[in-house]
């Protein structure tokens, strides 16, 4: 992997300051990291002479990873209680998590190798290897 995320670097973007999630947050970014680096295309993620662009490549990464940790803490039992009274509400978190992993897509979006078509917008619809084009009727020509 040509681009490093620590566990510190995690905690940092999440304000997180003791160690009681470390083993989850590095689990997160060996399962993550590699899925991340493999959808960048490999001219961006092997020039490693641009700094700047190897900064951006790793800040948008650790914003991806940061979210779904965030996203994971809210999952727990508890964490997204909220309590009102009086037209007083205490609760739940704005979308910081959600908000981090778009901010980080957002960010890799111009370096992202480009989608294959699904298969149903590449299928052949045709039966015939002539002039004379037939459409099945079990598929769709849209």
């Amino acid at each position: 992997m040509a681009i490093t995320i620590t566990t510190a670097e995690v905690k940092r973007k999440c304000m997180i300051t003791d160690s009681t999630h470390d083993a989850s947050i590095a689990s997160l970014i060996s399962e993550m990291q590699p899925v991340l680096e493999h959808s960048i295309v490999d001219i961006y993620l092997n020039d490693t002479g641009n700094t700047g662009l190897q900064a951006t490549l790793k800040l948008g990464m650790l914003e991806i990873i940061s979210g779904e940790f965030l996203e994971q803490l809210k999952r727990e039992i508890g964490a997204t209680c909220e309590i009102s009274t009086a037209g007083l509400s205490l609760g739940e978190e704005p979308r910081i998590g959600a908000d981090l992993i778009q901010q980080g897509a957002t960010r890799l979006a111009p370096y992202m190798k480009a989608e294959p078509p699904m298969m149903s917008e590449s299928l052949v619809i045709s039966n015939t290897s002539d002039s004379d084009t037939v459409f099945s009727t079990d598929e769709e020509a849209w």
